[in-house]
């Protein structure tokens, strides 16, 4: 029972990981893969953090202001 708190977490992360993650691949096919082959998969990553910290930011903010 100790994961079952972290499963909304890794969902946020993995929404966000694929909203970076199809963006880049998006935009570096169009531009002709002058990004790399690991720049989808890096961004990806990153946007899936930036969107939990986001989420758990607006979340404890929710909370102080409900008491």
């Amino acid at each position: 029972m100790f994961f079952a708190p972290l499963v909304p977490g890794l969902l946020v992360v993995v929404v966000g990981y694929l909203a970076g993650y199809g963006l880049t691949a998006l935009v570096d096919d169009l531009l002709g893969h002058p990004l790399g082959s690991r720049a989808p998969e890096v961004v990806g990553w990153l946007t899936g953090l930036v969107l939990l910290l986001v989420t758990v930011r607006w979340l404890l903010r929710r909370r102080r202001h409900q008491k």
